[in-house]
């Protein structure tokens, strides 16, 4: 299970302190624990450089359907942006809830871990 959080141009998460709510969060439910976490890069900007598009948080679970509630909680909490995901595996195929404030899409199809549109 993995947790997908958009950067936004200009709100900065210097200290990732994101992923820190997060693994309180699920081990304060005995539900799981962050695993790691690292940025994935994006389009290249002019100049040549890739822009960072989003963070990746790993989790360990022991309960996907509890810990995604709990996820869906923080994640809206901490002020995650729209288009967070929140990525799992439901009978067998992989599915994402997508944030959309102020609710969730449930159990979106994705396809070799990009959520199809």
């Amino acid at each position: 299970m993995f947790v997908k959080i958009p950067v936004v141009a200009d709100v900065d998460d210097l200290y990732h302190q994101r992923e820190d709510r997060i693994d309180q969060a699920l081990k304060a439910k005995s539900l799981g624990t962050v695993i790691g976490w690292g940025d994935s890069l994006g389009e290249v900007r002019a100049g040549g450089s890739p822009r960072v598009a989003y963070t990746r948080v790993d989790l360990d679970v022991a309960n996907v359907e509890a810990a995604r509630v709990a996820l869906q909680e923080v994640l809206a909490a901490i002020g995650t942006p729209a288009g967070t995901e929140i990525h799992y595996t439901r009978d067998g195929a992989s599915v994402a809830d997508v944030y959309a404030p102020p609710e969730w899409r449930l159990a979106q199809p994705v396809a070799y871990g990009v959520r199809q549109r």
